[in-house]
């Protein structure tokens, strides 16, 4: 029963890492697209510090509820088949955050010149209106996704994924298209309208989402709700970490940045957002696996809920060391086939390049943060990591200030690196004195194996970059761009059969899950 519900778990985290890497693409042409028409400088710094206060609105109010407490709480009354407690809480959710975040917009809105010097001091005083205006706009945006994230909350914990996998391809396809079409007239300020846009299509699709699911909804605002006090309760300490944690970002990727040579800010962002390709399954992991650890936790499984931690974080493992490696050998290939095109110029390539390098050095604690966060979540606990959280602000902001001046955008990746090490070191140790049965010898084994088989495939890929080129009569950018797909392949599968010479577990999982799809899908065939 275990070794099922445990390959239910990978299924379904395969169908969201899918979805959320498709999503991923179509937010790299969005870059890209960025990039092609406005290049990296003071421009697209002002459009990705416009972002700041959104996204921190989005992740106190919203983010941290969903995943910490709203998921939790939703499950929790599914395992005890109280549907209709599910849909109420969820519509007072719903009516709660329209309120909230409808209030907290309209007091950004009228404060933000005054939010934007805070967030980037080194702006000039034009920079500083400019992004305010921006800034405004994205507001709005943020409505919407955090409507969107209590609709998406309820999909999750009724494990329906459609809704949560299409509407952030089509919340990417809007922002390029309208973007794109906005540019001429609007300048840099249409990728923020075309941000509005999106995600006012993200909400419908979500509607959808829920929509299939038969929701019962009320109209509601009772704050005496069981299920919202217990989401209240349990998303406080949550939020209050969460907002600790986007301090240390803006502090690494804007506060400091807005005082280095123009397009730093863009360098850091979009690099960043390269990094998160490898963590990709392990936040769709964490997605799937916190309902199931929920359930656990509410049945006193504690055996079974340290066997799903463990084969988690040793599949992350597994596949955040390569991608590290990979990122480190590739960076500057991958930067510039992806940016570098119109008046984003090598230059730029270079200097973002750097940061990937050093933000690549962080996969595998990010990655693990993902399971880990999840697991103190379906325990019902959020004071842990409130306080785990403030020890790394104080360690990152100690790194952010001592490494950026020093190494500029190198520096300040750096440092966001090593903070995400101390971060899941002091999360690992306090959860193993709350769950019995971690298996660290099977998680050491598979970290040692891994490493070894990732720097072997990365000297491989070293070695045969600069004499593995094609006709140089086709064209520059998809003959680049063959010849990295050609290099992340061989070295994909130079990973897989050192992890076969090795005798890896997640190897012959992997293989067997996609034998079991490959079976079904000719037995379908048949049919």
């Amino acid at each position: 029963m275990v070794e099922r519900t445990t390959q239910g778990l990978a299924k379904a985290a395969v169908i969201v890492s899918v979805a959320m890497a498709l999503s991923r693409v179509l937010g790299f042409f969005r870059n890209s697209a960025i990039s092609l028409v406005f290049g990296q400088n003071r421009l697209t710094d002002m459009l990705n510090a416009s972002f700041i206060v959104p996204d921190t609105i989005y992740l106190i109010l919203v983010g941290g509820g969903i995943s910490s407490a709203f998921v939790p709480v939703l499950s929790g009354y599914l395992a005890e088949k109280k549907d209709a407690n599910v849909w109420r809480t969820a519509s007072i959710a719903f009516n709660l955050v329209l309120v909230a975040v409808g209030a907290a917009v309209a007091i950004c809105m009228l404060l933000a010149p005054l939010l934007v010097r805070v967030v980037a001091p080194g702006f000039t005083p034009h920079e500083v209106a400019y992004t305010a205006y921006l800034t405004r706009i994205v507001l709005m945006a943020i409505l919407f996704h955090c409507l969107n994230g209590v609709l998406m909350g309820t999909e999750y914990a009724y494990q329906s994924f459609i809704g949560t996998s299409l509407g952030p391809l089509v919340y990417n396809a809007a922002i390029i298209i309208f973007g794109l079409i906005l540019a001429k007239t609007c300048g840099i300020a249409a990728f923020a309208y075309s941000t509005l846009i999106g995600a006012a299509l993200n909400f419908l699709v979500q509607l959808w989402g829920v929509w299939r699911l038969k929701p019962v909804y009320t109209f509601s605002l009772d704050l005496r709700d069981p299920g919202i006090l217990r989401t209240v309760k349990l998303m406080l300490p949550v939020s209050v970490g969460l907002s600790i944690a986007q301090i240390n970002l803006f502090i690494n990727q804007t506060f400091i940045a807005s005082f280095l040579p123009s397009g730093s800010i863009n360098a850091l962002t979009i690099s960043s957002r390269v990094v998160l390709v490898p963590i990709l399954f392990s936040a769709s992991m964490g997605i799937t696996l916190l309902p199931a650890l929920t359930r656990r936790a509410r049945e006193k499984d504690m055996k079974t809920f340290a066997h799903y931690l463990t084969t988690s974080l040793r599949a992350i493992i597994f596949i955040a060391l390569p991608g590290t490696v990979g990122l480190i050998v590739l960076a500057e290939p991958i930067i510039r086939i992806l940016f570098e095109h119109g008046r984003f110029t090598p230059a730029d390539t270079l200097v973002t390049a750097q940061a990937l390098t050093y933000y690549s050095l962080g996969i595998i604690a990010y990655g693990t943060y993902e399971i880990l966060s999840r697991a103190f979540y379906a325990l019902e606990d959020t004071i842990t990591p409130l306080k785990i959280s403030l020890v790394t602000l104080a360690v990152g902001t100690s790194l952010n200030f001592t490494l950026g001046p020093l190494w500029g955008v190198r520096g300040l990746a750096l440092a966001y690196s090593l903070a995400g090490f101390v971060n899941i070191c002091l999360l690992y140790r306090a959860l193993a004195r709350r769950v019995q049965g971690l298996d660290m010898k099977r998680i050491g084994q598979t970290f040692t194996k891994s490493l070894v088989a990732s720097l072997f495939m990365g000297a491989l890929i070293f070695l045969l970059a600069p004499h593995f080129i094609l006709p140089v009569n086709w064209i520059a950018l998809i003959r680049e761009a063959i010849e990295l797909v050609s290099l992340i392949l061989l070295g994909a599968l130079f990973y897989l059969a050192l992890a076969y010479l090795l005798r890896m577990e997640e190897y012959t999982a992997l293989f067997n899950f996609l034998g079991r799809r490959l079976q079904r899908v000719a037995v379908r065939r048949q049919n």
